[in-house]
């Protein structure tokens, strides 16, 4: 049975559903219309998870012969667990990360919860309960600012698989997304490919028009989501992006204080991937 070649793992919130939309235009390479299945995590988020290796690998069967099979779970990065089971499978894996802004993460995260009526407490109480959200096992979505601690997550992948297989970019990237691309392709070992359309931005957060059609939208989906090809999932896609609001700006005092718990964790990423990251600690929000 196909394993996958490579496996983008996140971050949650930092683009990766866009990537994903542009990837699978090339024709080479393959990730399945079961985009998230979670299969080495120890997060699981409420869909169909593959029950065994059997029927996980069984998602990558219709991988073209001379192409290459990706696995968009955006739980690997933060689990503990990922990275080892990952390589187990296939130590010769390609790893693509994308990194936000972990304070517009965290909101982004947020808002998203609360598109998806799974969350019902403001922004600053939400922080104030995380620590025990996370003490009671709630699912990753609830760990707005400890997901965000990139540093520890990256170097695992580096550690594990080593420099040369690892690639890690920044939500800015996406702003040359048709150049992304491009790389990434180089980097799979895939042809050129220039007909990306990179237009569209995929799964938005912010406050929903309509509560009804939010609920209805996540609670049909995760079967939906197994069943029906890219094209008819993307339906859901835009009636969610129709369905969201802008969202409010983040109180600057609660940027300053993330800003605060986040820094010596931001300076060690900027060490650990040679790139200046000192934007992401400014009193401005950054998109």
């Amino acid at each position: 049975m196909r394993v996958p070649d490579f496996f983008i793992v996140g971050a949650a919130k930092s683009g990766t559903t866009s990537l994903f939309h542009y990837l699978i235009q090339h024709p080479s390479i393959y990730i399945p219309p079961f985009k998230e299945p979670h299969f080495f995590s120890e997060f699981y988020d409420g869909s169909a998870q593959p029950a065994s290796l059997e029927e996980y690998l069984a998602l990558f069967a219709d991988t073209p012969e001379a192409g290459k099979a990706g696995d968009a779970s955006t739980s690997y990065l933060y689990s503990s667990v990922a990275a080892d089971k990952i390589h187990d499978l296939q130590p010769r894996a390609r790893i693509i990360a994308v990194l936000r802004n972990p304070i517009d993460r965290a909101y982004s995260f947020y808002w998203h919860n609360r598109r998806d009526s799974v969350e019902h407490l403001g922004f600053e109480d939400a922080l104030r309960q995380e620590p025990s959200r996370i003490a009671q096992k709630r699912h990753f979505r609830f760990h707005y600012v400890q997901s965000g601690r990139y540093s520890g997550q990256v170097k695992k992948y580096l550690d594990v698989f080593g420099r040369a297989a690892v690639r890690v970019y920044l939500f800015e990237d996406l702003r040359d997304a048709n150049g992304l691309c491009r790389e990434i392709f180089e980097f799979l070992e895939v042809d050129p490919f220039d007909t990306i359309d990179t237009s569209r931005v995929h799964n938005p957060s912010g406050p929903a028009r309509s509560a009804f059609l939010a609920r209805l939208l996540v609670r049909r989906y995760p079967v939906v989501k197994r069943l029906l090809p890219h094209t008819a999932k993307s339906v859901k896609y835009n009636l969610m992006k129709f369905n969201v609001k802008d969202r409010p700006r983040m109180k600057p005092e609660t940027r300053a204080r993330l800003a605060e718990v986040l820094r010596d964790d931001v300076l060690a990423l900027e060490a650990l991937i040679g790139r200046n990251l000192t934007h992401w600690l400014a009193a401005d929000d950054t998109k």
